[in-house]
């Protein structure tokens, strides 16, 4: 499988959220993807979103941009 990567670092507000808002539900369980985000405001907006989403997100800070690793938790049925 391909990596995903979401290069936003030149988009800004809105469009930066609808884009990950985008991607993200095109994820399947387990599936992850990396974001590329330049914009503080952005990036505020989209780690709050994912904090609101059955979503892990890791990330890491670049000297001019932010890099943020989503992964789809999976669901288990008991």
């Amino acid at each position: 499988m391909e990596p995903i990567i979401l290069d936003l670092r030149e988009q800004r507000c809105p469009m930066t959220l609808l884009l990950v808002k985008r991607a993200a539900a095109a994820l399947s369980p387990g599936e992850s993807m990396t974001i590329l985000i330049a914009d503080p405001a952005s990036q505020r907006d989209i780690e709050k979103y994912i904090a609101q989403q059955p979503l892990d997100c890791q990330r890491t800070l670049n000297h001019d941009h932010c890099s943020l690793k989503v992964s789809k938790e999976t669901s288990f049925n008991v």
